[in-house]
């Protein structure tokens, strides 16, 4: 079929051009979407302010006109056939307000334990550039309620930059700190919604999105602006400058910035951030020929904040965060975050001829993420949040009012972490108690990626791509702090306690008995990931008068192998040198069509099923000390939509109907086991999930000066069978145990599956105003699932009312109330002579201050059955009143 399909026709092809300029300034404006609505084609403006579409239906059509600084315009097309059709100028309101308000950071910094998954700091540039109403909208307004695109995960979003993917291959995900305070040079690019025809990816069911840091792509000048806000930093500083492309084919573009709080809105939190980005494109044969260079960082330390329970919440307020404390007088983190992610990137465009073009390119980045840890043995727990300073675990009154009474009296050395004690202790005791640990994750990645885009004629594409990845991932722990004590003994005190008089066993590396240990020495564990993987893609568009339709298909091989650097005692016989390998052969096919009623009315289908081979990351039982892993196996996800789409004069928008099936999808959570005194990690297998809803994103313009805006979607993600459980002791007490997990029916916890947004938005002279309610419900505490295991019941009479009781209290998923919030944002532009601008811009969320959402919460991986009040789960809120504060001049 490919074959047959490639054969270019003589006869000129249907083209439609023509670019887009300031209606103040009347100069080119670069980074704009343009979308030919009734071919759902899409380009980005060039440094020229310039697009191109080749090969397109001729007829009418409409152009979208679209970006995150830009109001959003239609304009109709009339496309002769056989010819190139030149717009008019095309003139837009340029608003540089805007892009400063698309990353303020509202999402809460909530990295906490490494069994609970965190969210990023950042707001994904996706959403911004999107041009579609309903992702526009609810990606941005709903970011602060932790809300995810049809419940999805991030590891179903796919992130590339110049053409290179840079989702890391060891956890999936996209590391958005490494471009964080870039926000100049990271504000172009390519979107496709899903998994929609892209010319740059395969794709994925949440979508992919292409960042254009390509020097030659950004306009001469330059910008400065500053920040102010009262989140998780306070202040923000960028500057960056363009020379656009100059006469000798050159072009380069350099930006630096920073984010920086001495303490942010939670207490005990800071932030520190500096980032640069260089990129230098020389274009050769008149820009047949495109080599650009492109390299950026964003080395960050950060101090957490941690979730905790909620009569502590009551007892000290929302803004509490357990995880620091003074010590000589100075507030000290003990979950530090220090990470670094230097990236180099080079890419080629080779455009062929008219019809054909070449994108290649090849990335390298280092990831170095260091986080800090308390750890102790033979010493009570040093958190102040421990379970048995809750008054609710008091067995009497008395001790539940001393208790309360400490939470209430504001003493720093109960309610915060107590390092001076802990200091002492050590100091006046033969053996260590506690330390403090740093944890590495280091990974050194490559990738390769090419894509191939040819217009065969005017109602034919093609797009295929090949891509390849290679990766080393180091993970280890180091002494970061003694805390007063000389040394530390490399030894496993959970194996010592139940191993006593078996030397061998409690030793961390059999290679290095008893080893002795300081600041900065590794010890406990270090193992390194081997991970490599490759595919190649096709993709085919047909576009006709009434029906559009495409198709496609990829197969992907990985491998990964572990090489341990340590000889655990534990598992003396699979923890040292190169483990097993382990390798995947996965396949996805995708398809959809559209049909258009009218020009202003479209019906699009799409469906697509695919096979992903397990994260390395969660493949293993216990990672740090041993290659054991369960039966492993690729997931299975099949995907569905129906969308109505409409584009009028007044009113625009899309309804869409959606359903995800996951199948062997796997999860591990790592929690300490009180009846065996240790560690154990749980991993799920074979689990299988249902994502389904409804969506519908509205836009209606009362006038030139009003509109309103309408975005929200109904929703349910649950879990849709009883998956296995297997249970790993870390200190090998016990033998690895499997039993069903009984999830089925219990909800996806984490995101609102109810939620929307209605805004009224009103543009005058380059006065901005937005004012939006957003509404919420259906949101639930993820769930431990060792809370769902039989034999955790089997003393359980259902004939005993009181015990029954608490059973079912136990296990019942705890489904937060409903809300709402309203945020306001102001912005006005000030054009000056000689091609500059100044810029001001002042968000307000949650004007209302509301701080008494519940934004996230875990359940305790502690329970008893007989005290069934005790172990509630752990939460966080949502900050109150907040603001994103900016000034920028554009020269």
């Amino acid at each position: 079929m490919l074959l047959s399909s490639i054969t270019v026709f003589s006869q000129r092809q249907t083209e439609l051009k023509g670019n887009v300029i300031n209606s103040a300034t009347k100069m080119p404006v670069a980074g704009v979407l343009i979308t030919l609505i009734g071919q759902n084609q899409t380009k980005t403006t060039d440094a020229h302010g310039e697009f191109h579409f080749i090969g397109v239906v001729p007829g009418d059509d409409i152009l979208s006109v679209s970006s995150s600084n830009v109001t959003s315009i239609e304009i109709p097309v009339k496309i002769e056939p056989n010819t190139l059709t030149v717009t008019n100028d095309i003139a837009v309101y340029v608003i540089e307000s805007k892009d400063n308000l698309s990353l303020t950071g509202v999402i809460d910094d909530a990295i906490v334990d490494d069994d609970v998954d965190g969210m990023s700091q950042e707001i994904s540039s996706m959403i911004i550039l999107s041009n579609d109403v309903y992702l526009n909208k609810v990606g941005y307004q709903l970011s602060s309620l932790r809300f995810k695109i049809r419940g999805y995960d991030n590891i179903y979003q796919e992130k590339y930059i110049n053409g290179v993917k840079f989702n890391d291959q060891n956890r999936g995900k996209f590391n958005y700190s490494s471009i964080g305070a870039l926000n100049d040079v990271t504000r172009n690019g390519d979107v496709v919604n899903y998994f929609a025809p892209s010319t740059f990816t395969f794709g994925t069911i949440g979508g992919a999105e292409n960042l254009n840091m390509r020097a030659g792509s950004f306009t001469k000048g330059g910008k400065i602006s500053m920040s102010y806000t009262n989140k998780n930093y306070n202040y923000r500083g960028m500057a960056t400058y363009s020379t656009g492309l100059m006469d000798d084919g050159y072009a380069y573009t350099i930006s630096i910035g920073g984010k920086y709080a001495d303490e942010g809105y939670i207490d005990g939190t800071s932030y520190k951030n500096f980032s640069y980005a260089f990129s230098v494109e020389k274009q050769l044969n008149n820009g047949k020929h495109s080599i650009t260079f492109t390299t950026f960082g964003s080395p960050v330390e950060r101090w957490p904040q941690a979730g905790t329970y909620e009569e502590i919440y009551d007892l000290v307020g929302r803004k509490y965060n357990p995880n620091w404390g003074y010590q000589n007088g100075k507030k000290r983190n003990a979950k530090v975050i220090k990470a670094f992610d230097p990236t180099g990137i080079v890419s080629h465009i080779w455009k062929i001829n008219r019809n054909a073009t070449l994108t290649s390119g090849v990335g390298v980045h280092y990831s170095l993420d260091n986080r800090t840890a308390i750890d102790w043995y033979k010493g009570a727990d040093p958190k102040p949040d421990y379970y048995r300073n809750l008054p609710s675990y008091q067995d009497n009154e008395v001790a539940k009012e001393f208790y309360t009474n400490l939470w209430k009296s504001g003493d720093k050395s109960f309610t915060q972490i107590n390092w001076d004690k802990m200091i002492h202790i050590n100091q006046t005791t033969e053996d260590l108690v506690y330390m403090v640990e740093a944890r590495h994750n280091d990974l050194l990645e490559g990738t390769f990626n090419s894509t191939f885009n040819l217009n065969i004629k005017d109602n034919i594409k093609l797009t295929a791509g090949i891509e390849a990845r290679k990766s080393k991932l180091k993970q280890y722990k180091t002494v970061e702090d003694l805390l007063g004590a000389k040394f530390l003994k490399d030894i496993d005190k959970y194996a010592e306690r139940d191993f006593a008089g078996n030397s061998e066993v409690k030793q961390n590396d059999l290679n290095h008995p008893d080893r002795i240990v300081y600041t900065n020495d590794v010890f406990g564990y270090n193992y390194h990931l081997d991970i490599h993987s490759a595919n190649a893609w096709l993709q085919q568009q047909f576009i006709t008068a009434k029906v559009d339709y495409y198709f496609g298909a990829k197969v992907s091989y990985t491998e990964f192998a572990r090489k341990g650097r340590m000889k655990n005692g534990r598992y003396p016989t699979n923890s040292y040198g190169k483990g097993k390998n382990h390798d995947f052969i996965d396949f996805a096919f995708k398809g959809g069509l559209t049909y258009k009623i009218t020009g202003r009315h479209f019906i699009t289908a799409n469906a697509n099923i695919m096979t992903n081979a397990p994260i390395p990351d969660i493949a293993y039982t216990s990672p740090r000390i041993t290659d054991k892993t369960v039966d492993l196996k690729s997931g299975k996800v099949i995907s569905m939509d129906i969308n109505y789409i409409f584009s009028l004069p007044q009113l625009s928008g899309r309804i869409s109907l959606y359903q995800t099936l996951f199948f062997d999808q796997m999860h591990r959570i790592s929690y300490y086991n009180d009846f065996q005194k240790t560690y154990v990690n749980h991993i799920i297998t074979g689990m299988d999930k249902i994502n389904r809803g409804i969506e519908i994103g509205l836009n209606y313009k009362i006038t030139d000066i009003w509109s309103v805006s309408l975005a929200g979607t109904v929703a349910e993600y649950y879990y849709s069978n009883n998956p296995k459980g297997t249970v790993s002791y870390e200190n090998n007490a016990k033998d690895d145990v499997s039993e069903t997990v009984y999830l089925n029916n219990y909800y996806v916890g984490g995101t609102p599956q109810i939620a929307g947004t209605l805004g009224l938005n009103y543009f005058y002279k380059y006065w901005f105003i937005n004012l939006n309610v957003n509404g919420f419900a259906r949101n639930h505490v993820e769930i431990a699932p060792i809370r769902r295991l039989a034999s955790n019941y089997k003393t359980i009479n259902p004939n005993n009312p009181e015990q029954f009781e608490a059973y079912k209290k136990i296990i019942r998923q705890e489904r937060y109330g409903s809300g709402y919030t309203v945020d306001l944002s102001i912005g006005k532009t000030i054009y000056l002579p000689k091609r500059q601008s100044l810029n001001f811009s002042f968000a307000f969320n949650n004007i209302l201050d509301r701080r008494n959402i519940k934004t996230g919460g875990y359940e305790n991986g502690r329970f008893d059955i007989s005290y069934s009040n005790r172990f509630s789960p752990k939460y966080y809120y949502m900050q109150g009143f907040n603001c994103f504060l900016n000034a920028g001049y554009r020269f």
